[in-house]
């Protein structure tokens, strides 16, 4: 034994219990996902009430989530018995040193930001302008200036900068890479993949071409979805560079996932080391679900963003004692509710961590009374424009929610009627789907439509080592602060609404999901030089091999079988966008007539307006010759039928000859017909005689 273990007998005996048991928890963590994944299919997976009974049969989800408790109290065992110590941010003992703050400024500022709220509140939509979102800018900028000249900031020397640069060349290098990968992810065939380009993508383009045309100007007002106008903003600004196509608005979403990658390094490296930075960094980068809303058109994508963002710079104020980062939190947490509806949760797990740390550390609220008051006051100044019409239309606050919210909806109360089952066992089922998604079952609808969980096999298992030693050491800061991250999104965002899991809503924990993961691979990695040195060679090699055998899994996945498998296609998606090819070259020189089924709102989907916003368009479902007469013959027509309806346009061709007549296919299932179009001109409508 001792040629393969040198040194003392009792001291390798030591280092092969450490070997065991870390091997141990990780069998059992193979064997408790293999229980899962061969549960999941089964009848009594989901019903509540007979877990207990089908035990032993592996139809619930006890069993192998027994397992999984099991391979994590190994894991923390093998860990303590090799001495190792969680991370521990250790707060600054002194705030920085700043001059008498301009309370002028400060007065100026919260005056500004209270008068915009006020005129928000009264607001009829019409005595609003771009005045005051003007008004709150400054009010924003002078708080941000006054708070920059008080700290006596100064940029940092350009030498100072090349110093630092040539220091961490490799760490940049490789963070460089997998931003680039991660763009590369998200941007390659982004207008085909997924498809088809829906129409909430629409709404999202047609909005924000609304801002900056000018059309739209009351910004701090809700628009579609009741999102506040200026989330519109970038998609806007994207569709003057590149027009009103898919790519304008989805490379939002690039852009947005992109920075999500950056900021969970940002923040990882922080609080851990560069290290498990660059391995959430990495995972973050290729996760399907991830990929996916980095690749589709609405602004769901912030949430990963935004709350990273806010508990890097909460953490980092923290450790330095730096107001410009308490002052940063708070302009970025009041910016939250300009945002998606749900980023509005971000300042407040920010605000809890910063709370949960003072009540774990002594003097904290003492010594850091200064940089919590320009937390709040940048969150109130940058906020209050916004808040101020929820004030007065708390409806529009609250209409997500309450309009999927299952206790808002009676959605609890109905399934409590036809299930016969409480509340509890119904809570229960709803908390099972939202998270059970990230490990073993499929998110089958929600803008996903994935027949797979989240996180591949072996991934799954490190993060519920990674999750349980976060539970070990929850009352350190750090650990409750990613903690309450990642559970407050799939709690409140997919446990009390209907439908789970709702992908789109659970974006907020895709971030502390790659933290979490990386910490259970990575503590495993670290481990093992500690049991003896022939594992020393294993941890660096297993530590690329796991990153690089997920990345490709993720990938392949997402953009091979996803795609062949047509999860996220629609053939009214479809109709809307591919349609735009014949609709949009009209402009004004002919009208858009539709014949759909009468039950399916086409017109009101807004791909119609996005792409194709001069041409006029109307229903022509009822295919007779006084109908057709009846049209207006100032300009040509273009009729576009649904699969349903080829029969009607082939009886308006015949009324109509001589006009041009296409048939399209669906894109990737061809043996399929989308729709048909026939197009006249003019001239043929008015020789047209019934």
């Amino acid at each position: 034994m001792n040629q393969y273990f040198p040194g003392k007998f009792p001291q390798d005996l030591k280092k092969l219990g450490k070997f065991a048991l870390l091997i141990t928890s990780i069998i059992f963590g193979i064997v408790a996902q293999l229980t899962l994944l061969l549960a999941k299919d089964q009848p009594g997976f989901w019903d509540v009430n007979t877990w207990r009974e089908h035990l032993i049969e592996n139809s619930s989800p006890l069993p192998g989530l027994i397992f999984y408790a099991l391979a994590g109290i190994l894991f923390i065992r093998a860990l303590r018995s090799s001495g190792e110590t969680p991370a521990t941010i250790i707060g600054a003992t002194s705030a920085s040193q700043s001059r008498e703050p301009r309370f002028g400024f400060w007065i100026t500022s919260l005056g500004l930001a209270g008068l915009t709220a006020f005129f928000t509140a009264i607001s009829t939509g019409t005595t609003q302008a771009l005045g005051f979102g003007i008004i709150s800018g400054i009010s924003i900028f002078l708080f941000f200036i006054s708070v920059l000249i008080d700290e006596r900031w100064k940029l940092t020397p350009f030498h100072r900068v090349i110093v630092w640069i040539k220091t961490h060349r490799i760490e940049i290098l490789g963070l460089f890479i997998i931003l680039l990968v991660a763009f590369f992810i998200r941007f390659w065939d982004l207008e085909l993949h997924p498809y088809s380009f829906i129409n909430d993508e629409g709404q999202m383009g047609q909005n924000g071409a609304c801002l900056v045309k000018g059309t739209c100007i009351q910004l701090m007002e809700t628009g579609w979805s009741q999102q506040p106008m200026l989330a519109f903003l970038p998609t806007g600004l994207s569709t003057i560079l590149l027009g009103s196509t898919a790519i304008a608005v989805r490379i939002v979403s690039v852009i947005l996932g992109t920075l999500a990658v950056l900021a969970v390094y940002l923040f990882t490296r922080e609080t851990f080391d560069p290290m498990t930075a660059a391995v959430a960094a990495s995972l973050l980068a290729t996760l399907p679900v991830h990929v996916h809303f980095s690749r589709i058109g609405v602004d769901n994508i912030m949430d990963s963003l935004s709350t990273t963002l806010m508990m890097w710079l909460v953490f980092r104020g923290i450790k330095r004692g730096s107001t410009i980062y308490f002052l940063a939190a708070g302009i970025l947490g009041g910016l939250c509710f300009y945002s998606y509806p749900g980023t509005r949760l971000a300042p407040l797990i920010g605000f809890f961590a910063v709370g949960y740390f003072g009540m774990q550390t002594r003097k904290f609220f003492q010594t850091h009374a200064h940089n919590i008051l320009i937390l709040g006051l940048a969150f109130t100044i940058t906020a209050a424009p916004i808040l101020g019409f929820f004030i007065t239309h708390p409806e529009s606050f609250s209409a997500r929610m309450n309009s999927v919210g299952i206790f808002q909806n009676n959605i609890i109360q109905d399934q409590m009627s036809s299930s016969g089952n409480g509340a509890i066992e119904i809570l229960t089922q709803q908390f099972m789907k939202s998270s059970l998604v990230f490990i073993v079952s499929a998110a089958p609808s929600n803008f996903f439509n994935s027949p797979k969980p989240y996180l591949t096999f072996l991934a799954a298992i490190f993060f519920m080592l990674g999750l349980a030693y976060m539970l070990r050491h929850l009352k350190n800061p750090l650990f409750m602060g990613i903690f309450i991250w990642f559970w407050a999104a799939i709690i409140l965002g997919s446990t009390l609404t209907g439908g789970p899991p709702t992908s789109q809503r659970m974006l907020m924990s895709t971030s502390a999901l790659a933290i979490i993961t990386a910490i259970g691979i990575t503590k495993t990695m670290h481990m093992l030089p500690k049991t003896g040195n022939i594992t020393r060679w294993i941890a660096p090699v297993g530590l690329l091999a796991f990153i690089f055998y997920t990345g490709y899994q993720n990938i392949n996945y997402y953009f091979i079988d996803y795609r062949a498998g047509h999860y996220f296609e629609d053939p009214t998606n479809e109709l809307t966008y591919e349609s735009a090819a014949f609709i949009s070259p009209l402009h004004t020189s002919s009208r858009f007539y539709l014949i759909a089924e009468p039950d399916v709102p086409y017109l009101s989907f807004a791909n119609f307006n996005y792409f194709s916003p001069d041409v006029e368009k109307s229903y022509f479902n009822e295919v007779t010759s006084k109908n057709l007469a009846d049209l207006p013959k100032d300009k040509g027509a273009l009729f576009i039928a649904t699969s349903s309806r080829g029969s009607d346009l082939e009886n308006l061709a015949h009324l109509i000859p001589g006009g041009e007549w296409h048939e399209f296919r669906r894109r990737y299932q061809p043996d399929q017909i989308l729709f048909y179009t026939y197009k006249i001109d003019k001239q043929a409508l008015l020789s047209y005689k019934p």
